[in-house]
C-alpha cells in the first residue's frame, strides 16, 4: 500500500517545493533570461533541485521502512547527478569537468551489478568486465542526452515526462511492479515540476533538472538490463547530440532564435530539430513544444510496443 502512494507523496512535496525555490533562486539572482519571448523575461533558475527534493527524500524514508536495497541502485547515481547539475547551474564549470563529474555519477550502479551482459532486444552481448566501464560512460551519456533537447518553456522537462512514463510502462511489461512504482514516483515528481514550467514559465530546471532526467532513465535502463529500449526512448536526443556535433556544439555563437511580433519563431541557420521544425512550419513556442512532446511520444510508444512483442515472442 505505502509503495503506491510514493508517487503521490511525490508529486504533492515537488508541487509544493517548486516555487518556494523559484522565488528562493529569484531573490538570490539565480536566473536566466527567457529567450523565445517578445519581452525578455528573467526566469528563476536550477528548479531542478525540486526534483530531488521531491523524490529523495521520500525514497530514504521508504528505504529505512523496507530497507529494499534496489532503492540505493537509483538513489545514489541521482543524488550525484543532480548536485553536479546544480554545481554547473551556480559555478557555470566547463563541459569538460562536467562530463568527468558525471562519470562518478554511474560507480555506485557497479557495486550492484550482477549481470555484465548487454541486451540488444534480439541477442545480448556478453561483456565482462568492459561492462563496468560502459555503466558510467552509459551515464554521462545519457544525463548530457537530456541536457541537449532543452531551450524552450516546458520542452526537457515535458519530454522527461513522456520518456520516464514511457519506461515505466515497459518495466511493467517486464512483470516488475515494484521497480514500476519506483519508476513512476520521478514521472509524477517532473509532472508536479512542468506544472510551473510549462508556457510560459515561472521556474526553468537548469543542468539540476535536465541532467537528472538523463540519470533517472540510465539508471532504470541499466538496472533492468534494457540498455537499449532506454536508447530509444532517448532517440530524439541523440538526433540531436547528432545534429549539433555536425556544427561542434557552436549554436551558441551564432545566436538564439528569433521571435517576431505575433510570436512566430524564425530559426537560426543551424540544424537542429527545433529549427528543422520551424523552418518548414510556422510554428509559436508552445506549439513547438507540443509537436516536440509528439516526436518524444512516437518513441516512447515504439519502446513500449517493442517490449510487449519482445516479452511475447
Amino acid at each position: 500500500m505505502i509503495l503506491v502512494l510514493l508517487p503521490i507523496f511525490s508529486f504533492i512535496v515537488t508541487f509544493i517545493v517548486t516555487p518556494l525555490i523559484g522565488k528562493f533562486n529569484k531573490k538570490h539572482k539565480i536566473v536566466g533570461v527567457d529567450l523565445h519571448k517578445l519581452k525578455k523575461y528573467e526566469v528563476p533558475e536550477a528548479g531542478g533541485i525540486a526534483l530531488l527534493i521531491g523524490t529523495v527524500p521520500i525514497f530514504s524514508l521508504y528505504y529505512l521502512l523496507v530497507r529494499d536495497i534496489s532503492i540505493l541502485m537509483f538513489t545514489l547515481p541521482i543524488i550525484i547527478i543532480g548536485l553536479i547539475g546544480l554545481i554547473d547551474d551556480l559555478y557555470n564549470i566547463s563541459q569538460k569537468l562536467k562530463l568527468i563529474l558525471c562519470l562518478l555519477g554511474g560507480i555506485p550502479l557497479i557495486f550492484f551489478i550482477s549481470n555484465t551482459s548487454l541486451n540488444l532486444i534480439l541477442f545480448k552481448i556478453e561483456l565482462g568486465i568492459l561492462y563496468f566501464l560502459v555503466v558510467p560512460i552509459g551515464m554521462t551519456a545519457a544525463s548530457n542526452l537530456t541536457n541537449l533537447l532543452a531551450g524552450f518553456n516546458g520542452e526537457e522537462v515535458g519530454l522527461g515526462v513522456i520518456s520516464t512514463l514511457s519506461l515505466s510502462i515497459c518495466i511493467l511489461i517486464l512483470g516488475d511492479v515494484k521497480t514500476f512504482f519506483y519508476m513512476v514516483t520521478f514521472t509524477f515528481s517532473l509532472i508536479a515540476f512542468l506544472v510551473y514550467n510549462k508556457y510560459p514559465a515561472k521556474i526553468f530546471p537548469g543542468d539540476a533538472g535536465t541532467l537528472l532526467i538523463g540519470a533517472t532513465i540510465a539508471s532504470f535502463s541499466i538496472i533492468k538490463n534494457i540498455e537499449i529500449i532506454g536508447a530509444l526512448i532517448l532517440f530524439p536526443q541523440i538526433l540531436e547530440f547528432l545534429f549539433k556535433s555536425i556544427r561542434k556544439f557552436g549554436g551558441k555563437k551564432i545566436g538564439p532564435t528569433r521571435v517576431d511580433s505575433e510570436g512566430f519563431l524564425h530559426p537560426p541557420k543551424y540544424v537542429s530539430i527545433a529549427n528543422l521544425l520551424t523552418s518548414h512550419l510556422k510554428l509559436k513556442e508552445k506549439t513547438l513544444v507540443f509537436v516536440i512532446w509528439g516526436i518524444g511520444a512516437i518513441f516512447g510508444i515504439i519502446s513500449i510496443l517493442l517490449t510487449y512483442f519482445t516479452i511475447i515472442s
